[in-house]
């Protein structure tokens, strides 16, 4: 069993949270398989976290932090129309290869994220940084700038859920009239869509 003399039990146990997540999902992360796969005692991960949402809202946390960092990494002075869609790109690949921290950082196992000022900081940085990056592109007022911005990212975020169906099926799905058959052609002409997107946004 590990003793974490070092004094980082609480960055170790988060480490460890985010990997269970990414591994096995977060409705089969508790703190007591925390405990065990921490190498600690039931008892030590309850001095850092409450309850097991605070484990939640500690990988959530996590997770936009490490999405900000891979999408909006850049300064937004330096922004063109190009790496905005690049940065939309990257946007869908964390959420379909980080798809469980993902499911968490937008569901609603964590309740108000004003209660984790850590989740509330790093998910507000995530939005400023798109919306700092958009509004360089587009010639708007603020507040037609802040609706465009909650326009993509509700796109980004319905696009993550369908091309995660899309690969679910596979080439098994031969209806021609359903909407995965769309959804297959907006998948495998990822950036094409993106750019007549984002340029939409932009011009209108």
């Amino acid at each position: 069993m590990n003793n974490y003399h070092h004094g980082n039990l609480k960055e170790e146990l988060i480490d460890c949270a985010c990997r269970l997540c990414d591994r096995d999902g977060y409705t089969k992360l508790s703190i007591r398989s925390l405990a065990k796969e921490s190498g600690v005692s039931q008892t030590a991960p309850y001095r850092h976290f409450e309850t097991k949402e605070c484990v939640y809202a500690a990988v959530a946390a996590v997770g936009f932090k490490k999405l900000n960092e891979l999408v909006f990494f850049e300064d937004p002075k330096k922004i063109t129309k190009k790496k905005l869609v690049a940065n939309a790109s990257k946007y869908i690949e964390f959420g379909l290869k980080s798809a469980h921290t993902y499911d968490l950082m937008f569901g609603t196992a964590v309740g108000n994220f004003a209660d984790y000022p850590d989740l509330l900081q790093s998910a507000n940085q995530t939005y400023d940084s798109m919306r700092e990056s958009f509004a360089n592109l587009a010639n708007d007022p603020e507040e037609v700038i802040s609706f465009k911005c909650i326009t993509l990212w509700s796109m980004l975020h319905g696009l993550v859920g369908i091309i995660r169906k899309v690969n679910v099926v596979g080439d098994d799905y031969d209806d021609n009239s359903g909407p995965i058959s769309s959804a297959s052609i907006i998948a495998n002409n990822l950036d094409e869509h993106l750019d007549k997107v984002i340029t939409g946004l932009i011009s209108n």
